[in-house]
């Protein structure tokens, strides 16, 4: 019976988290739908990845990153580089959770702050650094580190979100 009521509260739990992921993708991708600050756009995704994998852990995780990975695909026209980023990051913040890491705040701002900063970095090497755009220095410090910053403030209020949601399925779990 326990066991019963303990699937169906996971289940329930993952469903919250995939409508939270959607809702973000959204946000995060749908034009005038979340402010942008002097044209730097939050990253929504990357912290909501992140806080998701650090509760979930392993193959939860990693699918979690591959479904929102996906979602910014479709928005944006690429080679399924958001996917398998994301991906990536749910799969190594999991494991850093599951090894090394504790599961606070502080160490999701941190995971948050560094997945972004490699994420944009990496997004600046290949297609402005190596494409040669003309102003791709300006672009770095005009848009690309102000979106790190601008994810950096935000990952506090979704990893907030997401220990919401985890707590109030596993508080229910408790009484069961």
């Amino acid at each position: 019976m326990f066991r019963k009521i303990s699937q169906k509260k996971t289940f329930w739990r993952r469903v919250c988290l995939a409508v939270l992921v959607l809702l973000l993708s959204v946000l995060q991708n749908g034009r005038g739908l979340f402010p942008e600050i002097f044209g730097a756009r939050a990253l929504l995704l990357i912290p909501a990845v992140t806080a998701i994998a650090m509760y979930e852990r392993n193959i939860a995780g990693m699918f979690y990153g591959l479904f929102a990975g996906m979602l910014w695909d479709i928005f944006a026209a690429g080679n399924n580089f958001n996917a398998i980023f994301l991906f990536a990051l749910g799969f190594g913040c999991s494991t850093l959770i599951n090894t090394i890491m504790r599961n606070n705040i502080v160490t999701h701002a941190l995971l948050s702050l560094a997945a972004s900063f490699v994420y944009c970095i990496g997004y600046w090497l290949y297609h402005y650094v190596v494409m040669a755009q003309s102003g791709a220095v300006l672009s770095l410090f005009r848009y690309f580190i102000p979106c790190v910053i601008y994810t950096a403030l935000l990952s506090p209020v979704i990893f907030m979100i997401v220990r919401a949601i985890e707590m109030k399925f596993k508080k229910e779990e408790l009484y069961v």
